[in-house]
């Protein structure tokens, strides 16, 4: 766990981290706790084991405008781990908004595991395709592509195609694809 004095840093940074954190805001946050950036992914890590996850919640959105080190590592980590009641929709959105292109397999292991409870309307799994298609490497985009394929739940193909601006390509209709 965080020392006393890194407990203090943690309070002043989610103190100034409350809710969506922008890129001034995580600059700002950089320049008054200089050693946060370096620390936070590891307090994520620490605070979620410890079942504090509204806490590693607001870390990982601070961290995540801060372009911590280590962030993306700690975000799979701990969507590999299945925690109940984690946030995993954040995560995945965490991981495409800073480009984590080592986290494709891990975004998919997610979804596959999650498909069933994630029906009828599929947030995590359009969390997850606008992610890879944010993360853009071709291993990313040739797994929306899939998603794409009669396999999967028409509500995941219409998302798929639209992200990569195929859906009238493939002659999606949204209404008819999502209802």
């Amino acid at each position: 766990m965080p020392s006393i004095d890194e407990e203090r840093q943690l309070a002043a940074v989610e103190t100034l981290a409350a809710g969506f954190v922008t890129e001034q805001q995580g600059l700002d946050i950089a320049a008054r706790h200089p050693m946060v950036t370096g620390s936070i992914a590891r307090w994520i890590r620490e605070t979620a084991l410890a079942g504090d996850l509204r806490r590693a919640q607001r870390l990982a959105n601070a961290a995540a405008a801060l372009r911590a080190p280590g962030l993306g590592a700690v975000l799979q980590e701990l969507l590999d781990a299945d925690i109940p009641d984690l946030n995993n929709e954040d995560f995945v959105d965490i991981l495409g908004d800073i480009g984590a292109a080592d986290s494709v397999a891990c975004i998919l292991r997610v979804v596959e595991r999650s498909l069933d409870r994630d029906a009828p309307a599929y947030w995590l799994t359009q969390k997850a395709i606008s992610s890879l298609t944010d993360i853009g490497t071709e291993k990313a985009l040739d797994h929306v592509r899939g998603m794409t394929e009669p396999m999967w739940p028409n509500v995941v193909r219409w998302h798929a195609a639209y992200a990569l601006d195929i859906d009238e390509e493939l002659g999606f209709d949204e209404d008819t694809m999502i209802g």
